[in-house]
């Protein structure tokens, strides 16, 4: 059973902190560690599957850009609700497929039950390192 330690509260409030003010003292603290398990302390070792579980989990982000257009000042200033810029792309033309920000590969645009999606055409072969 762990020995009851006599403890000092802080009184600080955030309106009494500042970016000159000390950071209260470690000794101030009453933190008690004795009575934690050990294999709380410890991270435990994980097989390589486990790993590649926790990576499957990740949530990365999908970009599919149809194209690009650069546009003067006044023409931007000159669009409004209903205009069409229209682009480089034709239809059926293959569109870029980025992961995180990165070229993944090509697709083109499908659409099945009134929405869009898209085809996955062609990967980026990873550069050679």
């Amino acid at each position: 059973m762990a020995e009851n330690k006599p403890t000092r509260d802080l009184d600080v409030s955030i309106e009494d902190m500042n970016l000159q003010d000390e950071l209260p003292d470690l000794d101030d603290l009453d933190l008690d560690l004795d009575d934690l398990e050990d294999e709380e302390l410890h991270t435990s070792e994980s097989s390589p599957a486990s790993s590649v579980n926790l990576l499957k989990s990740i949530p990365v982000d999908i970009t599919v850009e149809v194209a690009r257009k650069t546009l003067i000042l006044d023409e931007l200033l000159n669009l409004k609700s209903g205009s069409v810029v229209m682009l480089e792309k034709h239809e059926g033309d293959p569109v870029d497929i980025k992961i995180n920000g990165t070229s993944f590969g090509t697709g083109e645009i499908v659409s099945k039950n009134g929405q869009y999606g898209v085809r996955l055409l062609s990967i980026i072969k990873k550069p050679s390192q």
